[in-house]
């Protein structure tokens, strides 16, 4: 089984009804996601990112957890032409590094997280446009990031997961990725 090593650099919570993440040096993880995080809980009604479901009908929640990845932020930055992006002005609760185009990791990959937290990445976090007006909060001075973001974004907004093994996760820390059979020697770093 293929495994790539990464860096977990900062942990965040999202309270409910933000859209900003607060810092934190450490989460405990159950399985219904991070505690105090405003995407907490195993069951969600389902909203516009899952169209395949009437509005309101309740469905597994696949993004108790976001990671985002320091490379993925520092390259749409530049494309943008700004200086950084904040993996709090995303809501993140992960900023990780260490592994080259995190956001396209394939469904299936486990995050082994030192600690024994085990989570399990269900696909791409695909740009919107709350962070989008966020990361345009952050540079009024500049006009047009908000409209160019989601493309800027797109394969680099991160990935959302959901938590296979209940954990306490303290910053900084390392983990493996594990990737999925059919992808064993496919993934190229």
């Amino acid at each position: 089984m293929q495994k790539i090593k990464g860096d977990v650099e900062a942990l965040f919570v999202t309270p409910k009804g933000e859209n900003i993440s607060k810092p934190i040096e450490g989460g405990i993880f159950t399985n219904e996601g991070l505690i105090g995080d405003r995407h907490f809980g195993v069951m969600i009604l389902s909203d516009s990112r899952t169209p395949e479901f009437p509005r309101g009908t309740v469905i597994r929640n696949r993004r108790q957890v976001s990671l985002v990845s320091l490379e993925d932020l520092d390259a749409t930055a530049k494309e943008l032409g700004i200086n950084e992006i904040k993996p709090e002005w995303l809501a993140a609760n992960l900023l990780i590094s260490g592994i080259p185009h995190f956001s396209q990791l394939p469904v299936g990959a486990r995050f082994f997280f030192d600690g024994g937290l085990v989570l399990f990445n269900d696909g791409e976090n695909f740009p919107c446009n709350i962070p989008a007006k966020t990361v345009q909060n952050q540079y009024k001075q500049i006009e047009g990031i908000q409209e160019k973001f989601i493309k800027a974004a797109m394969h680099r907004r991160g990935l959302v997961a959901w938590v296979e093994h209940p954990a306490q996760l303290i910053t900084p820390s390392t983990f493996e990725v594990e990737l999925p059979p059919v992808w064993a020697n496919l993934w190229t770093e």
